[in-house]
């Protein structure tokens, strides 16, 4: 986020953001500052929706690249039954998981997209704040017909993928039938990193549109943890603003469980966090998640049932 603002691209870049702007709202190294004032703002402008286009259009601009670790982690520690959830935006973790064929994107995120004859999901990948192949289809991509949208939702109620997002997937042939095109927005889609953060969008039809959609996504994370057998913390800090992750996971019944921190400097830190909150079996013997991830290949280690919490 914060190498977004810093180097905003051209001029002439359709979602170009002008460093000087975001600075009325906090200083630049600062995103969540930034993200929070604009988001109180009464008129914020089009400014949160170019960051979010931007965010997406950086990741997208990297995520041909090699994802090794990733690559690793999803074909020698992921199993079938395995949840991964992850407050990063960008795909790459999702192109490895499909291409080991233990994930599949007909329900993998955690909501159903309806596609004939595709096959359910062997894991879960749950992106709490977003993704950057999610949209929302305004009005259902009915290009103005708004009298046929008569739930009061004007965004759907779930985001769509666009068919290059397929492509990208390697889904060949395959698309989102909720997928029509017309207009299409993000600001139901993608929850940016401010200190309050909404998981619903405020419109003229509805002032808590998505946030069905939202809860429902929570509280499925929130059933894999209760239910694991093994949680893998990698790479949060559980800052003090992240009120509704740190009460995702600090709060689960599920006490007992075996629980490994691996948040680089934040390890130990984390992991006296979590003893705090009386979980009993508490680990932190790796920092990197490289490290974390080279011991478990080892090992053979990772079994069904685990809940992996990987965000970087």
């Amino acid at each position: 986020m914060k190498y977004v603002a810093e180097n905003p691209g051209p001029r002439n870049y359709p979602y170009w953001l002008d460093p000087d702007e975001l600075k009325k709202y906090g200083p630049l190294d600062d995103i969540e500052e930034i993200v929070t004032a604009l988001e109180q703002s009464e008129r914020p402008g089009p400014i949160l929706a170019f960051l979010r286009e931007a965010v997406c259009a950086f990741f997208n601009s990297i995520r041909a690249n090699s994802a090794l670790l990733y690559r690793h982690f999803a074909s020698e520690v992921v199993r079938d039954g395995d949840v991964v959830i992850t407050f990063n935006y960008d795909v790459s973790l999702d192109r490895e998981l499909r291409k080991t064929g233990k994930w599949e994107i007909s329900d993998g995120y955690g909501f159903d997209l309806g596609i004939p004859g595709m096959g359910r999901s062997a894991t879960r990948l749950l992106k709490l704040h977003g993704s950057t192949n999610w949209m929302d289809s305004v009005f259902d991509g009915l290009q103005g017909n708004k009298s046929q949208q008569g739930d009061g939702n004007s965004l759907g109620a779930r985001p769509v993928i666009l068919p290059q997002e397929f492509e990208f997937l390697e889904y060949h042939n395959i698309r989102d039938p909720r997928f029509k095109g017309g207009g299409m927005a993000r600001s139901g889609s993608m929850i940016l990193p401010g200190r309050r953060k909404r998981f619903y969008v405020s419109t003229s039809i509805n002032p808590h549109e998505r946030e069905e959609f939202w809860t429902r996504l929570w509280t499925e994370a929130e059933e894999a943890l209760k239910q694991a057998n093994e949680i893998v913390v990698v790479g949060y800090s559980f800052a003090p603003a992240d009120e509704n992750a740190r009460s995702l996971v600090f709060d689960t019944s599920n006490r007992n469980v075996l629980l490994t921190i691996c948040c680089g400097q934040d390890t130990h830190r984390v992991a006296r966090e979590f003893v705090q909150c009386g979980f009993s079996d508490v680990r932190s013997d790796f920092k990197r998640f490289e490290d974390w991830l080279a011991a478990q290949c080892l090992q053979d280690a990772g079994g069904a049932g685990a809940a992996f919490r990987v965000s970087a």
